[in-house]
């Protein structure tokens, strides 16, 4: 026994001899006569030399280090620097007694002042591929032997490394500054907790969390990643799996993102990316979750969750990029959406300001004549269903909102959409064609029962006036601008009221003895309301004008030139009995331009001598002219229904049973106004109605 414990401790001191002569010799060793070895596999195996001007160190103990400084890498032969890599240092600890066993362990990799230039040249080509030396060709280099096994690397630590991006097809140039990567892992298996410190364009990054491991990334296996990342002012979470890591495929990446106002992100954001130019957002909190996939040519965002504001919109978004345009998919819904939570308020009262280099000019038309752009229809195509429970746009708000768009080769489609407003649904069809020179509009819509008696009281806070409404346009028309479009437009429009209430508080000029005319409850329903327009290659001719109470019917008739803008309607009031029979003298005429529009009576209807009616405008104004009228006019009552007529679509003829009103003409006697001072406040009336 005990001699076998002399034969042993001779072996151990033996073997600590060895290891003691071995550590001997290999720190007497100088490294640096391997520089030009390595230099030379560098070369061999990518094509670029490499160049080690400082001193390979060697430390050997439980925990034996190697040192380099003063490397660098160099560029492809056409880069625009020499270099591609340079290095201020690097180091690297392993574990000793795993080495003996050819198991490489190392403990810590640290790597001090990088300089890192990736470009492409003008061809898109990348400095980032390498290519054989002349010491080793693709077919000489040596096959490895089944799965090749990294070293496992329990801790890098990367500090001031300098990234530069040049892209030789477009010239942009992008930098990036990072401070501090640490990545730790216990073994090749095991997850990799990462630190990630970062400025770039003077804002900061900093991303924490846990990715897959070295034998997932070596593998191109399942590659789990949890990340949270803090950047301009927005908090995010990325969750999910990377199916081929090395390829950057296969993206099942479950995100969140929140951040107290949008406009702060969004604006940083700009900035960040070297682009003039402020947030188009309003100062809002904003939340976005959901689930990122790639596909063949293809990214898809499923089950997205988004808020801003008080708005919300939810559904799923895909996107296709295997044809020549993208091609989009998206079926989204929203309880509340809230155009004030995605517009910024123009400033001065939300006037549009206007540009000191617009070339725009006041021509005194509404249409206006600049191209219609829409080379954004022809970028790509699109098909998206949107349902919405309120959408709220300024001070109108439409309910139970839904359409179904459709934008395929520059002609886009809204068919069908529908919409509630003021209690009516209103539904129909839109298509404008962008594919051609000049656009192509098309549209069908219909509304039922729009009560616009509340929406009035929504929107200005008015109750004088009750009723619903229904209408219905058919439109069609092309050009290459607003005004060429409506020059030679066609179609017709029709809205139509019956069983309106209006009260003379609606009326701002019905005060004094006026009141008398809308009191009582026959003399305030709206019996009906109807406009009936039938268009033709830009000239809307009336069908049928009538607005008709329980003692007036106004009957209209004329047109509009959409080409030129020019107004020419006449409205005639016609009384249906006495106590109206003084107001209906007088004809009104609507002339001028849809900007500037001119009201007045139609002199041809004043009964007075022609030198009269002159000195009257002359010396009197608007008001003395209807005095006259009144004082002089002889007038019959009509009870003709002309609301019947009108919904009825038949021609406004008048009754001929209807009775003479009493005294005029027929009586020899000269009627009496039936409200006293009605005679001067007729032009009141019009002034009120119609402006000067």
């Amino acid at each position: 026994m005990k001699r076998l414990i002399k034969i042993l401790a001779v072996i151990g001191v033996l073997v600590i001899a060895l290891i003691v002569a071995g550590v001997a010799i290999l720190k007497s060793m100088d490294f640096n006569e391997y520089r030009a070895v390595i230099a030379e596999q560098v070369k061999d195996a990518t094509g670029r030399d490499l160049l080690i001007e400082g001193n390979l160190d060697l430390q050997i103990s439980l925990s034996p280090s190697v040192a380099v400084d003063g490397v660098t890498f160099a560029n492809a032969e056409w880069g625009s620097s020499p270099e591609m890599i340079s290095l201020e240092s690097l180091s690297a600890e392993m574990e000793l007694l795993p080495l003996l066993s050819g198991d490489v362990q190392v403990t810590r990799v640290v790597l001090q002042g990088v300089d890192v230039l990736l470009e492409t040249n003008a061809a898109g080509e990348p400095n980032w591929e390498f290519s054989p030396g002349d010491g080793m060709s693709e077919k000489e280099a040596p096959e490895p032997d089944g799965e090749t096994t990294l070293p496992v690397v329990h801790s890098v630590q990367v500090r001031d490394v300098n990234l530069t991006y040049r892209d030789g097809v477009t010239g942009d140039v992008q930098k990036v500054s990072l401070n501090v990567l640490e990545l730790k892992s216990d073994g090749a298996s095991s997850p990799m907790n990462l630190l990630l410190e970062t400025i770039y364009n003077q804002e900061a990054i900093e991303i924490t969390g846990t990715l897959g491991s070295i034998d997932a990334l070596s593998g191109n296996k399942i590659f789990p990643l949890k990340l949270d990342i803090a950047a301009l002012g927005a908090d995010i979470e990325i969750d999910g799996t990377v199916s081929e890591p090395r390829n950057a495929k296969g993206l099942n990446l479950g995100f969140s993102v929140k951040t107290e106002n949008i406009a702060a992100v969004v604006g940083r954001a700009i900035l960040m990316a070297g682009v003039d130019g402020g947030a188009p957002l309003p100062a809002k909190p904003f939340s976005a979750s959901g689930a990122l996939r790639d596909g063949a040519n293809a990214w898809a965002v499923d089950g997205l969750s988004l808020t801003i504001g008080g708005s919300d919109l939810a559904g799923n978004i895909a996107v296709g990029l295997g044809s020549t345009r993208p091609d989009i998919s998206a079926d989204l819904s929203s309880t509340l959406f809230d155009l004030a939570d995605i517009l910024v308020e123009e400033q001065g009262g939300g006037d549009v300001a206007v540009s000191e280099t617009s070339t725009t000019t006041d021509d005194g038309r509404v249409f206006p004549n600049d191209p219609l752009v829409l080379d954004g229809l022809k970028s790509v195509d699109a098909k998206v269903a949107f349902k919405g429970a309120t959408v709220n746009a300024q001070d109108i708000t439409l309910t139970d909102v839904s359409a179904k768009l459709v934008l395929e080769n520059g002609r886009l489609a809204v068919s069908p959409f529908g919409l509630t407003f003021g209690g009516g649904r209103i539904g129909g069809d839109v298509t404008l064609d962008g594919s051609g020179s000049a656009a192509k509009l098309s549209m069908a819509v219909d509304g039922k029962q729009i009560d616009y008696g509340q929406i009035l009281k929504d929107m200005v806070g008015e109750e004088s006036v009750t009723g619903k409404l229904d209408m219905t346009a058919q439109l069609r028309g092309s050009g290459a601008s607003v005004r060429a479009l409506m020059a030679g437009l066609d179609g017709k429009l029709r809205v139509q009221s019956e069983n309106g209430f209006i009260d003379s508080g609606a009326l701002a000029f019905a005060t004094g003895p006026l009141t008398a005319l809308f009191e009582g409850e026959d003399a305030k329903k709206l019996r009906c309301v109807v406009v009936d327009f039938g268009i033709t290659k830009g000239q809307a001719a009336s069908k049928a004008i009538v607005i008709e109470t329980g003692g007036l019917s106004i009957v209209g008739e004329g047109g509009i030139d959409l080409a030129e803008e020019k107004l020419a309607l006449r409205f005639d009031p016609r009384a249906k009995n006495t106590s109206f029979a003084s107001a209906a003298e007088i004809g009104i005429v609507v002339g001028g331009t849809l900007k500037k529009p001119s009201v007045g009576p139609d002199v041809g209807d004043v009964a007075a001598e022609a030198a009269g009616l002159a000195a009257g405008i002359a010396t009197g104004g608007l008001s003395t002219v209807i005095g006259m009228a009144v004082d002089t006019a002889t007038s019959g009552i009509d009870q003709t229904d002309y609301c019947a007529l009108a919904l009825a679509g038949k021609p406004l003829k008048p009754d001929e049973t209807s009775p003479p009103a009493s005294g005029g003409a027929d009586s020899g006697t000269p009627a009496e106004p039936a409200v006293p001072g009605v005679e001067s406040g007729i032009g009141g009336v019009i002034e009120g109605l119609f402006g000067n």
